[in-house]
């Protein structure tokens, strides 16, 4: 396993001085993992932040009571539950142990204290955190959006025309990433460089604006989207 100052000269771009490294390994708890254990659940406390020091940690959601979905693996000199620093809000996903690891556990508290402090080593962790927030948000976009096309391709959905299911009123289910569901019309829908942003009027006569990037799941029953196939294009 890889010590903390090895983990942060060969993973990590901020540089960080060695008494700084020194400072937060005083401040943190080693770990032994196995494969299989819950570091954290959804809806926990955002009370920790971890560092990879071995093994890996998959960050998932549940898409419903019995189907996961594995967004992001962390492995060596990777950070999990680091977004904790700067919410106070509870855990949005989960991370469980998906290869026997060895981790360095920093309690929130004692991080938030340095950060609060205004030195230069709050001001690195603020930015190594937004740095891996940035980075993984591109990754997860990335990764729903290959699933959507490949979901699309092997439904042949990808020769679909939106505008049919306009013309039709297809009643239409909707799941966005952050899990809320509801049913609709698609009134209108804008072509944008990286798919369809669609509106959509529910049954309360709101009308709701989507972005492609925001829909998990989109479904509807075939016999309602018309029997003239010839009408279907490419999207």
């Amino acid at each position: 396993m890889a010590d903390i100052r090895k983990l942060f000269s060969e993973h990590i771009s901020i540089v960080f001085e060695d008494s700084e490294i020194d400072k937060l390994a005083k401040i943190a708890e080693l770990i032994d993992c196995e494969m299989g254990e819950l570091l954290f659940e959804a809806d926990d406390p955002g009370d920790s932040v971890y560092l990879v020091g071995s093994g890996a940690v998959d960050l998932f959601t549940i898409v419903n009571s019995d189907v996961e979905q594995t967004l992001l693996s962390v492995r060596e000199g990777g950070f999990v539950g680091i977004l904790a620093l700067i919410e106070d809000s509870v855990r949005d996903i989960n991370a469980r142990v998906s290869e026997r690891a060895e981790l360095y556990k920093f309690e929130k508290d004692n991080l938030s204290q340095i950060i609060s402090d205004g030195g230069q080593l709050g001001l690195k962790l603020l930015r190594l955190v937004a740095d891996i927030a940035s980075t993984r948000t591109r990754i997860v976009l990335g990764s729903l959006r290959q699933n959507l096309e490949w979901t699309m391709q092997v439904a042949g959905l990808a020769a679909l025309d939106i505008s049919q299911l306009i013309v039709d009123q297809v009643n239409i289910e909707i799941e966005l990433v952050n899990g809320k569901k509801f049913t609709g019309t698609i009134m209108k829908a804008e072509e944008s460089p990286h798919g369809y942003e669609l509106f959509v009027k529910t049954g309360d006569g709101k009308l709701h604006f989507i972005p492609y990037h925001a829909i998990a799941l989109a479904s509807f029953p075939l016999s309602d989207a018309g029997k003239d196939t010839s009408r279907l294009k490419g999207m």
